[in-house]
Protein backbone atom coordinates (compact mmCIF):
# COMPACT_ATOMS: atom_id res chain seq x y z
CA UNK A 1 0.00 0.00 0.00
CA UNK A 2 1.12 3.31 -1.31
CA UNK A 3 2.54 5.43 1.65
CA UNK A 4 0.34 8.14 0.85
CA UNK A 5 -3.59 8.93 0.45
CA UNK A 6 -4.80 8.37 -3.58
CA UNK A 7 -7.27 10.92 -2.65
CA UNK A 8 -9.10 12.67 0.10
CA UNK A 9 -12.74 13.34 0.40
CA UNK A 10 -14.62 15.53 3.50
CA UNK A 11 -12.16 14.42 5.98
CA UNK A 12 -10.86 10.89 4.95
CA UNK A 13 -7.94 9.27 3.29
CA UNK A 14 -8.34 6.72 0.62
CA UNK A 15 -5.88 4.06 -0.35
CA UNK A 16 -6.51 2.25 -3.25
CA UNK A 17 -5.79 -1.59 -3.08
CA UNK A 18 -5.37 -3.61 -6.27
CA UNK A 19 -4.53 -7.46 -6.93
CA UNK A 20 -4.03 -9.05 -9.93
CA UNK A 21 -6.33 -11.78 -10.49
CA UNK A 22 -6.85 -14.86 -12.90
CA UNK A 23 -9.88 -15.18 -14.11
CA UNK A 24 -11.80 -18.04 -15.09
CA UNK A 25 -10.36 -19.02 -18.49
CA UNK A 26 -12.62 -21.57 -20.64
CA UNK A 27 -11.33 -23.03 -24.38
CA UNK A 28 -13.93 -20.79 -26.36
CA UNK A 29 -12.99 -17.13 -24.83
CA UNK A 30 -9.70 -15.26 -24.77
CA UNK A 31 -8.25 -14.33 -21.92
CA UNK A 32 -6.97 -10.85 -20.99
CA UNK A 33 -3.22 -10.05 -20.09
CA UNK A 34 -3.79 -8.87 -16.88
CA UNK A 35 -6.35 -8.96 -14.91
CA UNK A 36 -7.47 -6.81 -11.77
CA UNK A 37 -9.55 -6.63 -8.35
CA UNK A 38 -9.81 -3.54 -6.58
CA UNK A 39 -11.05 -2.98 -2.84
CA UNK A 40 -10.33 0.59 -0.95
CA UNK A 41 -8.94 1.55 2.56
CA UNK A 42 -10.74 4.43 3.92
CA UNK A 43 -9.57 6.05 7.31
CA UNK A 44 -9.30 9.60 9.16
CA UNK A 45 -7.51 12.18 7.22
CA UNK A 46 -3.61 12.39 8.25
CA UNK A 47 -3.64 9.41 10.14
CA UNK A 48 -1.97 6.35 8.95
CA UNK A 49 -4.15 3.83 8.13
CA UNK A 50 -4.81 -0.02 10.91
CA UNK A 51 -6.42 -2.16 12.16
CA UNK A 52 -7.97 -0.22 14.68
CA UNK A 53 -8.20 3.22 12.56
CA UNK A 54 -9.18 1.80 8.98
CA UNK A 55 -11.90 0.24 7.59
CA UNK A 56 -11.22 -1.84 4.14
CA UNK A 57 -13.78 -2.10 1.67
CA UNK A 58 -14.13 -4.61 -1.84
CA UNK A 59 -14.90 -2.74 -5.33
CA UNK A 60 -18.08 -5.03 -6.24
CA UNK A 61 -16.73 -5.12 -9.81
CA UNK A 62 -15.49 -8.06 -11.01
CA UNK A 63 -12.43 -7.01 -12.83
CA UNK A 64 -10.65 -4.04 -14.43
CA UNK A 65 -8.10 -4.42 -17.40
CA UNK A 66 -5.24 -2.60 -16.00
CA UNK A 67 -3.66 -1.14 -12.50
CA UNK A 68 -4.93 2.80 -13.40
CA UNK A 69 -8.48 1.14 -14.40
CA UNK A 70 -8.66 -0.62 -11.02
CA UNK A 71 -7.23 2.58 -8.61
CA UNK A 72 -9.73 5.05 -10.49
CA UNK A 73 -12.59 2.67 -9.69
CA UNK A 74 -11.58 2.50 -6.52
CA UNK A 75 -10.92 5.80 -5.02
CA UNK A 76 -14.48 6.28 -6.61
CA UNK A 77 -16.24 3.45 -4.73
CA UNK A 78 -14.67 4.94 -1.54
CA UNK A 79 -15.94 8.05 -2.46
CA UNK A 80 -19.44 6.94 -2.90
CA UNK A 81 -19.44 5.24 0.49
CA UNK A 82 -18.74 8.11 2.35
CA UNK A 83 -20.97 10.41 0.82
CA UNK A 84 -23.56 7.42 1.79
CA UNK A 85 -24.32 6.53 -1.47
CA UNK A 86 -23.06 2.46 -1.28
CA UNK A 87 -26.15 0.65 0.95
CA UNK A 88 -24.90 -0.80 3.42
CA UNK A 89 -21.67 0.50 4.23
CA UNK A 90 -20.93 3.26 6.24
CA UNK A 91 -17.13 5.11 7.58
CA UNK A 92 -19.09 5.57 10.88
CA UNK A 93 -17.04 4.64 13.84
CA UNK A 94 -13.52 5.50 11.93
Amino acid sequence: MDNHPAANSKGFDLYPLVYKCEPPREWHERRPDRSYKASVVICREGVQPSADNGRVFHVPVTQWGNVGEAKRAAVQHGSDIIDGLVPGESVAGL
